[in-house]
This record gives structure tokens, C-alpha cells and sequence, in this order.
């Protein structure tokens, strides 16, 4: 009988070691899958996406010229191409011709500019300041406002406009920044996107909002992820290397003064790919968190980085009394 049990017992321990073991490894993890293509999302990625290229011209500030790359609409209900833009009003390219001059004007929404080419200025009728590449400008509301081409060549500026919440309190007077100056907020952000932040609320925009210059190295990829109902991010391309959007399971070439609209239905992935052997840049617009709870405790902000604060304060640009600058030709020949 002692033999019996001594051959049971080890029976028993034999069986009982593959038992313990599998308590004690967790059971494996489900396979990662991709997210579900545009066929099976039912969504037309060329719905989000626009152009400047392809747009008709119309006049804005009697002189210049404007293109629409995305416009207001629901971007979850059926609608006109571009039309996609929940919280902004349009997005689009204003060319001043060359030698040329707006009249002072006002508009009722925020615009914010940013100049890809030309050069000349941006003026209040009070003081002026200079415009060329890499020059971001906030207009408040109702801000009088004038620009004069002094080159040979037309300026370009990327434009985004919308109209301020009650509750948000606008910059008083233009706010100008050096985006050249700027330090690098974000870094890696999406495994490749190299940040500037441009306009922050505090500068008058809303609580939740950003406007930001995002760069990206050659050959390089950013990791694609989807936004939800409630967001909206914009991506329009700056430079004219080569570069592809990505939209769920879809591919467009990306070139210069045309973007998209993220698809906000939690679903479609997005991704810049840069196909070249150039740093490219790209305007940013985003909204994606949730407005502030009236009365809750608000976060402690974050410890800032010096070389950032001091960035920005070497970026801002004060604006310089008119009465420096020598009268144009037109102006004397007027006098």
C-alpha cells in the first residue's frame, strides 16, 4: 500500500504543477486589430477634405484675393464638400497682389493669419508691423486693419476666421508673433510632431483651443489616431515637398494650401507622412477637451520651460508708430 500511495502522490503532484502554472500566467492577451476601414464606416473621406488650388477666387478687402479650403457645416451629416468646420468659419489662402494696398478694414469674427510668402505689413492706423514667411498675426474682432504688399511678389497667408464665444475676452489690438523665433513646445508628440504653439486662450482664443505651427523630419511618419464627436482638428499644409494624408484606409497626395478635417466620429484615423527629404510644416487648429465646468477647481498649471517662455516673448512683436514710415509715392503725389 505505501508503494500504492507513493506512486499516487506523485501522480497527483504531476498533474497538479501544469494546474498551478496556468493560475499562475494570466491568459493571453486579444490579438491588436486596426480599426475598421471607410468601407465598413460608410464615410467618404473626400467630404473633409480641402484645397485651395482647386477653389474658385472671390475678393476679400476689395483687393485681395480669397480661396476656401474648408467652410462651416456638421461634419457627422451628409453636406457639401469642405463643409466640415464646427466651431471655425472658414479656412482659406488670402493673396494681396504685389505693390497693392487694402483700405482699412473690420470684420466681426477672430481671423488669425499666418504668411507663407511675400512681404510687406500689417498696420491699424496707428502703428504698423512688418509681414514676411514664418509671421503669425491675431485680429480681434471688429480690429481695424490694413496691409500693404511692398514687394515684387504676391503675399500669401493662411487664414483661419470664426466667431468668439460671449465669455471669451479678445487680445486687445493685433497680436503679432515671429513664429521663426518660437521654441519647440512639443516634441515627438505622435511619434513625429515637432511643435510650436503660436496662440494660446490666453492670447483670446477659447479655453480649450490651440493654434499651433507643427513641423515633421524627412521620411518620417506620424503614429494615426482618431478624434471623437466633440472635437475639431484642422491640418493644412505649409511647404510643397511631397507628403500623404492619411483618413481611415485611404490616401491622398498632401501638397501645399490644401488639408482636412480629422472625421470626428472616433473611428477614422488621421496621420501626416512625409515623403521627403525636407523638414515640411503644417498649420494646426485644434479643440479637443471639454470646456471648463463653470466653477471647478481648474488644474495647476504646468511648470513652464524657460527657453519656451522666453520664446515667446522674444517672438511677440510691438508694433511701430506709422508716422516713421516715409510716404509712399501715391502718398506724396496725393500731398
Amino acid at each position: 500500500m505505501s508503494k500504492i500511495r507513493m506512486m499516487t502522490a506523485m501522480l497527483l503532484a504531476m498533474v497538479a504543477v501544469p494546474a498551478l502554472a496556468q493560475q499562475a500566467n494570466p491568459a493571453p492577451a486579444p490579438a491588436p486589430r486596426e480599426p475598421p476601414s471607410n468601407e465598413t464606416t460608410g464615410i467618404a473621406v473626400g467630404r473633409f477634405i480641402g484645397d485651395a488650388n482647386t477653389a474658385a477666387p472671390h475678393v476679400t478687402h476689395d483687393v485681395m484675393f480669397t480661396r476656401t479650403i474648408l467652410s462651416a457645416g456638421d461634419p457627422l451629416q451628409p453636406g457639401n464638400p469642405g463643409a466640415v468646420l464646427r466651431y471655425n468659419k472658414e479656412v482659406a489662402l488670402w493673396t494681396l497682389p504685389e505693390h497693392n494696398q487694402t483700405p482699412i478694414a473690420q470684420q466681426p469674427e477672430l481671423v488669425i493669419l499666418y504668411v507663407e510668402s511675400g512681404e510687406g505689413r500689417i498696420d491699424d492706423g496707428k502703428q504698423f508691423w512688418d509681414l514676411k514667411p514664418g509671421i503669425a498675426v491675431m485680429i480681434p474682432p471688429n480690429q481695424a486693419h490694413r496691409f500693404t504688399n511692398t514687394g515684387d511678389k504676391p503675399i500669401q497667408m493662411l487664414m483661419i476666421s470664426r466667431m468668439l464665444e460671449p465669455e471669451v475676452k479678445p487680445h486687445d489690438g493685433l497680436l503679432v508673433r515671429d513664429v521663426n523665433l518660437l521654441a519647440l513646445t512639443e516634441r515627438n508628440v505622435h511619434w513625429s510632431n515637432m511643435t510650436k504653439y503660436v496662440f494660446l486662450p490666453p492670447d483670446g482664443y477659447y479655453p480649450t483651443e490651440r493654434f499651433y505651427i507643427v513641423y515633421m523630419n524627412p521620411m518620417t511618419i506620424a503614429g494615426a489616431h482618431a478624434h471623437t464627436r466633440d472635437q475639431e482638428e484642422i491640418w493644412v499644409k505649409i511647404t510643397d515637398a511631397p507628403a500623404l494624408m492619411q483618413l481611415g484606409s485611404e490616401i491622398r497626395p498632401w501638397v501645399a494650401n490644401s488639408g482636412f478635417v480629422a472625421p470626428p466620429n472616433g473611428q477614422t484615423v488621421h496621420a501626416a507622412i512625409n515623403m521627403s527629404n525636407e523638414q515640411q510644416a503644417w498649420l494646426y487648429y485644434g479643440r479637443l477637451a471639454p470646456p471648463p465646468v463653470p466653477g471647478a477647481p481648474r488644474p495647476a498649471p504646468r511648470p513652464q520651460n524657460p527657453a519656451i517662455v522666453e520664446g515667446v516673448e522674444r517672438a511677440t512683436i510691438a508694433g511701430r508708430p506709422l508716422s516713421q514710415l516715409p510716404a509712399t509715392a501715391w502718398e506724396r503725389r496725393a500731398h
